[in-house]
């Protein structure tokens, strides 16, 4: 009872202070908004008796600086704008595609790659042939699809999953006269698989090749085949296994869950061997094989129908697949580029950040010296990245990420400390080299998360970043400890024999 007495003599002081702040601020608002009001009048009161152009001219004064100041702030603190490379391009065409390969290559950006794509589709355009990608599942009968059609092909078509390993290219004569390539693809997943994707989109036309009802990874290949927007043409393959009212169930099925036009659906018999019992009386049984003939001649005449209604284009949407195929392998190499520089960037300011913390004598003049280069480290990733980035998403990112270290510097010491000690003759060496080792590991994480989350979100985001590097430092402790307590011992015995 006593204590409890005791807390309500305590609590009333503060409660007393508390209701007369509250009425002093009550009295203030209420003194500012007389002043506000007659000052307002007054001033009403003397617009009225001025001209007509005092009055408007005090009127945009009146809301045109409250505008501007919000236009200010909002300038100030809003996000910068993602500016990313792909999504600021311009249309897409063999100039523009040009022009940017020329200036990637003057920043020394590898664009051989992109530089091959667009060689591959002069050639192949200056053939005026038809390329066809043949796709479809392990062993669904893409080998024997080609020999079907071109009897002496050498494709290698064998009953065990996966013969074809490799893509080919077999030339095939229509009869509109029209010179045919066909890309046998290999039977994997498309997209897991580089090489046959690449091929898909430089090709005309794509045949789909199944042999039973639709599988869901079936069906979710076909989705993926029409985002690339190539005409396709699905053969249900081995149709002679099934009656006629059951194969036009399983071509409707299929042109339900495929949305495919029914007229770019066909049974096909691509032909092979196939094991059949002979029964020789008493029970008595011979196994053999025999050729199955080919049928797909409905087959031919879709794909024929493909090239004399839409040749233009199937054109124009080949010409845009590979200029976006060309793009995006240069997309990846300016990646690739960017990774490189940035890796090289974030070492030199680690090491950097160590001679720093060696070279500090004042007490927090390292913290002075750090901030700089951590500031200027940051600019330069953002610059590499073509990230526009405020001073003061640079400043909140530093303070977050400055947060992280001081919830886990312990940790951070003794790890440095422990690798400081890996070196012979060294364990009773100053603190300033585990200090330096330390900074050295922050910086490293604090670069690579900058230069992440700008190559990721096309912008620094503070608390993203600040998240990503405390990742990084956790994840790298180990490793890096060791890499900059060499760094910062070789600096330290080189400083001592300088002196």
């Amino acid at each position: 009872m006593l204590l409890l007495s005791h807390q309500i003599h305590q609590a009333m002081p503060v409660r007393l202070l508390v209701s007369i702040a509250i009425l002093i601020i009550a009295f203030l608002v209420l003194f500012l908004v007389l002043i506000a009001s007659e000052t307002a009048l007054t001033v009403w009161h003397y617009l009225k008796q001025a001209p007509l152009w005092v009055q408007l001219g005090y009127a945009v004064i009146l809301v045109g600086l409250p505008l501007l100041t919000l236009v200010f702030f909002w300038n100030w603190f809003k996000p910068s704008k993602k500016k990313s490379s792909r999504t600021a391009k311009r249309p897409l065409s063999d100039e523009a595609l040009q022009e940017e390969l020329l200036e990637s290559a003057g920043q020394g950006v590898d664009v051989s790659e992109a530089l091959e794509e667009i060689r591959e589709q002069r050639r192949r355009r200056g053939t005026g042939e038809v390329f066809l990608a043949v796709y479809g599942e392990v062993s669904s009968g893409k080998s024997s699809l080609v020999k079907a059609i071109l009897p002496e092909a050498e494709a290698d078509s064998d009953a065990r999953a996966g013969t074809t390993r490799v893509i080919r290219h077999y030339s095939w004569q229509s009869s509109s006269g029209d010179r045919v390539v066909i890309a046998d693809l290999p039977g994997f997943n498309l997209e897991d698989d580089t090489a046959a994707l690449d091929e898909t989109r430089r090709a005309h036309l794509v045949i789909f090749l199944c042999d039973s009802d639709l599988t869901s990874s079936q069906a979710t290949q076909i989705e993926y085949l029409k985002s690339l927007k190539k005409p396709i043409v699905l053969a249900l393959n081995k149709s002679d296994r099934y009656s006629e009212s059951e194969l036009d169930t399983l071509l409707n099925e299929i042109s339900h869950k495929t949305g495919l036009d029914a007229s770019d659906i066909v049974a096909i018999s691509t032909g092979g061997r196939e094991e059949v019992v002979r029964m020789l009386g008493e029970g008595i049984e011979r196994r053999g094989t025999r050729d199955r003939q080919p049928e797909i001649a409905k087959l031919r005449k879709t794909v024929q129908r493909h090239l004399d209604q839409d040749r233009d284009l199937m054109e124009s949407l080949r010409q845009t697949a590979v200029l976006t195929l060309a793009s995006e392998k240069l997309d990846a190499a300016r990646d690739r580029y960017r990774d490189e520089k940035a890796s090289e960037l974030v070492s030199k300011y680690s090491r950097r950040a160590i001679f720093g913390a060696l070279a500090a004598v004042a007490p927090g003049s390292d913290l002075v010296i750090q901030g700089i280069l951590a500031t200027r480290l940051i600019r330069e990733l953002s610059k590499l990245y073509d990230v526009p980035v405020k001073e003061i998403e640079i400043e909140s990112f530093l303070e977050l990420a400055g947060g992280k270290v001081k919830n886990m510097t312990a940790l951070t010491l003794a790890i440095a400390g422990n690798a400081v000690k890996a070196f012979p003759g060294v364990g009773t060496i100053s603190g300033g080299v585990i200090h330096a080792v330390a900074y050295g590991m922050i910086f490293d994480s604090l670069g690579r998360a900058a230069a992440e989350t700008m190559a990721s979100r096309g912008e620094l985001r503070p608390y993203p970043a600040a998240e990503a590097f405390e990742d990084l430092l956790h994840d790298h402790l180990e490793s890096g400890a060791v890499r900059f307590a060499k760094m910062a011992v070789s600096r330290k015995d080189r400083g001592a024999s300088e002196s």
